[in-house]
């Protein structure tokens, strides 16, 4: 197996040394250079020299130099898988909010909520080092292809507000389930519908607390959806989306004879909380043949066990293809299964669904 080379950019020198210590630990990864930003030329001379497998930038604000020159690599080394450190926080919610939306793969905090501190380097090394590890996997057309999200947007395909008209919904709830790279097409399909889409959407990403409350708030500058952090005990409406709140399951529950969401802070599934099976299990309990599933780009098991429960029930399943999924562990092994209702590219995925929900 080839070593992955990493090079890794950032300035807080406690961060580089945990980072170091876990890839020393861990077998396969190279720590190949390791800069802080005092001299962005020196770095863009050596990645054009280099030619690493993966590289690892810790941006600390969204309009910063850090940003910039992320940017900057993104565009001249449009091969590379870039993953993102940032504070957790609001505002380091926000610049991986940004970084995402223009080509990151990943984004990860790096400081703890409450005290600010770094974060231990066993937490890189359960979460980061898995994650360099499926660098060399990821399909590299789509990071050379994609158009970032603002450009995209415009390129993708509209539902008419009329083909939803006069229409009986054949489906009663949503689910968009997605992991590593489902960010961007997330973003892109939310953005296709119309304002009186019959169905409520829930959203399950893996992600932690601030951030989801950021990637709702932006959402909702780009769709005409209405699109929110999900609450304890709210009711779900019709063209109103639900995005899972980070540590926290969501589930769905009736209540005289509507439907309510419901969040617990129960123990990880397959180390993630919010966690892709528990949605679908509990929407399989309550919508049956009723619900509609979307599989984004994403790795890992989680998601898989929730598959099985709603192709029992008779709901349905579709995937976002391979060839327009930066990583598609998952639909693969859904796949495996035998289970699911086809596989469609980014740009259908939106018609297919439409047309499943009337």
């Amino acid at each position: 197996m080839k070593t992955i080379d990493l090079i890794l950019l950032e300035n807080s020198t406690t961060v580089q040394d945990r980072i170091k210590s876990a890839v020393n630990k861990s077998q396969g990864i190279k720590l190949e250079a390791l800069f802080n930003f005092e001299d962005p030329d020196e770095i863009k001379k050596h990645l054009k020299e280099s030619e690493p497998d993966v590289l690892l930038v810790g941006i600390d604000e969204r309009d910063s130099e850090q940003m910039k020159l992320f940017k900057y690599i993104r565009k001249h080394h449009s091969s590379l898988p870039i993953l993102v450190l940032t504070p957790h926080s609001r505002e380091g919610a926000a610049t991986a909010i940004k970084a995402l939306k223009n080509g990151a793969v990943e984004f990860f905090p790096k400081t703890s909520k409450l005290s600010g501190s770094i974060l231990t380097e066993d937490f890189f090394k359960k979460r980061v080092i898995p994650v360099i590890k499926v660098a060399p996997r990821l399909n590299r057309s789509v990071l050379v292809t994609q158009q970032f999200v603002d450009t995209s947007i415009k390129k993708m395909k509209q539902i008419p507000a009329d083909f939803f008209e006069n229409s009986l919904s054949k489906m009663d709830v949503l689910v968009l389930a997605g992991c590593l790279g489902g960010i961007a097409p997330l973003y892109l399909l939310l953005s296709s519908f119309p304002a009186n889409l019959p169905v409520p959407i829930l959203v399950v990403q893996h992600m932690v607390e601030d951030y989801s409350k950021e990637l709702a708030a932006d959402l909702n500058q780009y769709t005409a959806l209405q699109v929110k952090e999900a609450e304890d005990g709210e009711e779900m409406q019709a063209g109103w989306v639900y995005l899972a709140p980070g540590d926290y399951h969501i589930q769905t529950k009736k209540k005289n004879g509507s439907n309510y969401i419901s969040l617990n802070h129960g123990p990880k599934v397959e180390g993630f909380r919010p966690s892709i099976d528990v949605l679908l299990k509990s929407t399989a309990r309550q919508f049956g043949k009723n619900a509609l599933t979307v599989y984004l780009s994403g790795g890992g098991n989680d998601g898989i066990e929730g598959a099985k429960v709603i192709d029992i029930v008779g709901g349905q399943i579709i995937i976002q293809n391979e060839r327009t999924s930066l990583l598609s562990d998952i639909s693969w092994k859904v796949g495996a299964h035998g289970i699911g209702d086809g596989s469609y590219p980014l740009e259908r995925l939106s018609q297919e669904i439409s047309q499943r929900i009337i």
